[in-house]
This record gives C-alpha cells, structure tokens and sequence, in this order.
C-alpha cells in the first residue's frame, strides 16, 4: 500500500512538474512552407516540421505535444505580433534603351508599393540592369537611371527617399546570362529588395 501513493504521489509531482520550454513551429506567415526545429534534450531527439507541431520540456526531457492553434496562438500572441514581415524581391522591366517601364512592369509597380506601404518600417535597394547591347559605359549610366527612376516614383507615391538605396550594374551582373551585344528583354531591368 506504501509503495501505491508512493507511486501515485511521484505521478502527481511529476505531472504537476512545470514546463520548463514549449518548443512550436509555426508556419510562414507569408506563405511558402514551414521550417523545422529539432530538439535534443541529452537523452532522446525530437524533430518537429508540420505547421504546429510542439513539443515541451519537463524535467529535463522532451517529448511532443498536442496543442492547439488557439492555445499557440494566445500563448505566443506577443511574439506572433513581433515577427517581421520576410524581405521580399520584385523584377520590373524596361522598354529597350530608356527608363520606361513595360506595360506589364507598370501594372506591377503596384504590388511593391503595396509591400511597402504594409510594412510599419522599411529599407529598399533598387539595382538597375541591362541586356549586352551598347559599350560598358552607357549599360552603366542607364542601368542607374532606371534604379532612380523607380526611386522618383516611390518618393512620388509618399515612400521616404533616406530609406530608398540605388545601383546601376549596366551589364556587369546579368541577370540572364548572354554573349555580349544580345537584345535580352529580361535583363533591361530593376530588381527591388523590400526589407
């Protein structure tokens, strides 16, 4: 009978034992998949890789959960609301020999606006390009005409210019790689990181 609550006393203890760590993976808030976190804990090894997954630690061992979404997220509210929204990579592209953007291009102009103006705080590198065709120098000053074209555009629109850095790469970084003199439309363009 002493060995019983003793047995059940120890059940008790260990049950009331607090979590020490709640480990959970949450899934990308933009979309694109979820990462993988695993735990070793000295004594067993748990991998965790679906949306939600969780595990704790208890006395010094881990062992998977279940929780649900609702519970992660009132338990994690603060640092769900912290995430920083994930750089993202535009592509707009020019009408040969200026900085006019493509018909398509302008409409696309849209959705990086939108990225910023979604964003409490921001950086953005635009870095201007162009096909072969032309000597270095003038790939050179035109492909940094594009970048500041988009740059005059997004100050227009209300976006901070300190917070808008450009580049010309001309046809030193291409973005599809040709012989030299070669009429590439996909490398006439801007690539624009919003961070």
């Amino acid at each position: 009978m002493h060995r019983l609550i003793l047995a059940v006393a120890c059940t008790v203890l260990l049950a009331g034992c607090p979590r020490q760590a709640l480990f959970v993976v949450l899934p990308n808030a933009e979309g694109g998949g979820t990462g993988a976190i695993t735990i070793d804990d000295g004594k067993t090894v748990t991998t965790l890789d679906q949306p939600y997954a969780a595990a704790e630690a208890r006395a010094g061992s881990s062992e998977p959960v279940a929780e649900s979404q609702g519970n992660i997220s009132v338990l994690f509210q603060r640092a769900i609301a912290a995430r920083p929204i994930l750089p993202r990579r535009f592509r707009l592209y020019f009408i040969l020999g200026g900085d006019e953007l493509t018909a398509a291009s302008a409409m696309d102009y849209r959705k990086v606006f939108d990225d910023i103006e979604r964003r409490p705080a921001y950086q953005i590198e635009v870095v201007g390009h162009t096909d072969t065709l032309g000597d270095l120098r003038y790939n050179q000053a035109l492909s940094l005409a594009r970048a500041a074209a988009i740059r005059e555009r997004l100050v227009r629109d209300g976006v901070g210019r300190v917070a808008i850095s450009i580049a010309g790469r001309g046809k030193l970084d291409l973005v599809v790689p040709t012989a030299d003199q070669v009429a590439e439309p996909l490398n006439r363009c801007v690539v624009i990181t919003v961070r």
